[in-house]
């Protein structure tokens, strides 16, 4: 009888057969033979371009899937609460976990394909030198998907041979400490074969300085309190693969913070996914609910939009992180919160003199500005109307009303200002993965474990003194305690709504206080016979995070097909 088995990743599909006989041995329709493919340079570029379509992004898919800046104290999804609530509220279970376990699921299969391709790649097909660029390009890649895996999922099976259909699917959970080695060991491997630069039809493939990025990023998780107790070879570590990057003296600090994450070229950016102009949907159903995936674009500019500007406004910036924009003067303006949950009061800081509470948005840090929309800000032309029934309300006489912000922001960081609805209404805004920016950061968080505070101090600095942002420095003096707040604070800031602020939260074990933290909106009043406005604020949602949420429960179709032993608390 004859076995045929179908292996799929991005626009190529192919098969192997086993069984000799004659009459059936027919090309299938639509389909390419293994043996072919691996004779073939060009499906051999092809099989290569395909799984970079797999690389997950942080722009918002229509349903199903992760809103990682919804998952934490960023903003709130309030148009899709049914699916992210069951986090923010802590109420994930292996039971419920389709709405987040796709990614299980498409981690494995890309890694599948990226060891049908170490199985299968020869030396001797095509030119030897873009074998084994490619071949560096499938380890980078393959690395990618096993460090956004125990990212979430803590200790993972390390799978690097493919399974026959024969074979045991039963698997043991490897340690991310030997993930985290193996990772190190292939971006090593990858880093050797991969050009410091690309140009033409290769530009925006993994460059070296992305493999060293991206080992600095492993390394870095590794090292940190959710998976480590503290342990300096491995800061060593992180910081010796951050100066490996900076020792290539191919990336800058941009003078254009707004402009990076629409300019690819910046200097800044180490590595990055664009996205063709085709805009599509794909369904996958299951459990009783619906992924609705995008094909070829995305539309990050609709979902974030105000709906002045027939935006969705999907994911509202909370107060929360609002609060957190420094004062000119560097000053954390508001303390916290008293009073009832629908009427509450800020509490100043006394030392944050240039804050003003009856114009709040004034004298803050720019990259607010870049990064947040909020009432009075300028943007395509004109001042946004958060205010009940200004143009950008939810005002039941306002147009798309229903798409009004609950808490009167919207993200504006990676929002195009120029677009326009239409009939195809995608958007071709890059996902930035890596930039100096955070590899800065991280170096100066190694250096501080190290031991090395004025090396530290002087990596943060040098993110927030750049042109265009030009906020104060953090002082020499600073605090062994309070140094590392200000580190965190500034990661916080500098990659907000980027997707880091999960990752970061839950590797320094400090989510389970900010991500139980109400989540709080503002409400802007105008009066209608002076037009001068107040701000009102109030908690929008109440917010756990058990300590179980640390880490993703495995998908409990996934422990019943391999036998792995769940996380703990589900």
């Amino acid at each position: 009888m004859r076995k045929i088995k179908y292996i799929c990743l991005g626009m190529l599909v192919f098969i192997s057969q086993s069984c000799n006989n004659d009459i059936l041995d027919l090309q299938p329709q639509g389909a390419i033979s293994e043996a072919v493919v691996w004779n073939d340079p060009q499906l051999i570029e092809l099989f290569v371009s395909g799984a970079y379509t797999q690389l997950p992004h942080g722009f918002p898919l229509w349903a199903g899937g992760l809103r990682l800046t919804s998952l934490t104290d960023e903003s709130y999804h309030m148009h899709q609460c049914r699916l992210v609530c069951k986090y923010t509220q802590g109420e994930v279970t292996e039971s419920n976990m389709h709405l987040f376990g796709g990614f299980w699921r498409q981690a494995y299969e890309t890694i599948r394909s990226t060891n049908i391709f170490l199985e299968n790649i020869r030396d001797d097909i095509g030119d030897p030198a873009r074998i084994a660029q490619l071949t560096a390009e499938i380890r980078f890649l393959r690395a990618f998907f096993y460090i956004e895996l125990f990212s979430r999922y803590g200790d993972i099976p390390l799978v690097t041979s493919t399974f026959g259909l024969e074979d045991d699917f039963s698997m043991d959970r490897t340690p991310v400490a030997e993930i985290v080695s193996f990772v190190a060991d292939e971006l090593d491997l990858a880093s050797a074969d991969l050009p410091t630069t690309f140009t033409g039809a290769d530009f925006g493939r993994a460059t070296k300085g992305a493999a060293i990025a991206l080992k600095a990023r492993a390394l870095l998780y590794g090292a940190s309190p959710l998976f480590s107790a503290e342990d300096t070879e491995k800061w060593q570590l992180v910081a010796d693969a951050c100066e490996e990057l900076f020792a290539l003296n191919l990336y800058a600090l941009s003078s254009d913070y707004e402009g990076i994450f629409f300019n690819v070229s910046d200097p800044e950016v180490i590595f990055f996914r664009q996205f063709i102009s085709e805009f599509g949907w794909e369904q996958d159903s299951r459990d009783g609910d619906s992924y609705y995936y995008y094909k070829g674009g995305h539309n990050i500019d609709e979902w974030r939009m105000p709906n002045g500007s027939d935006g969705w406004v999907g994911e509202n910036p909370l107060q929360n992180l609002v609060d957190k924009y420094e004062t000119i003067d560097g000053e954390i303006p508001v303390l916290g919160y008293s009073g009832a949950s629908d009427d509450l009061k800020p509490l100043l800081n006394p030392a944050a003199i240039s804050y003003d509470p009856l114009n709040p948005y004034a004298n803050r840090d720019p990259r607010l500005y870049y990064s947040i929309i909020h009432d009075g800000a300028n943007f395509q032309g004109r001042e946004i109307e958060f205010w009940e029934c200004g143009t950008d309300s939810r005002c039941d006489n306002i147009e798309g009303w229903w798409n009004g912000s609950l808490l009167d922001y919207s993200i504006r960081k990676s929002v195009n200002a120029g677009w326009e609805p239409g009939e195809n209404e995608n958007s071709s805004t890059p996902w930035i993965y890596m930039r100096l920016a955070e590899i800065y950061l991280t170096y100066a968080e190694a250096q501080y474990h190290l031991g090395n505070m004025g090396l530290a101090i002087e990596y943060v600095n040098r993110v927030r003194s750049r042109t265009g942002v030009n906020m104060p420095s953090i002082e020499s003096s600073q605090s062994s305690s309070s140094l590392l707040d200000k580190i965190k604070h500034e990661r916080n800031i500098e990659l907000a709504f980027e997707s880091n602020r999960w990752y970061d939260a839950r590797r320094w074990r400090d989510a389970e206080v900010d991500f139980s933290a109400p989540a709080i909106g503002a409400r802007v009043i105008r009066n209608e016979m002076t037009g001068v406005k107040s701000y009102e604020y109030f908690v929008q949602q109440k917010r756990a995070f058990p300590e179980s949420h640390y880490l993703f429960p495995i998908p409990l179709e996934e422990r019943t097909k391999s036998g792995l032993i769940q996380n703990p608390g589900y």
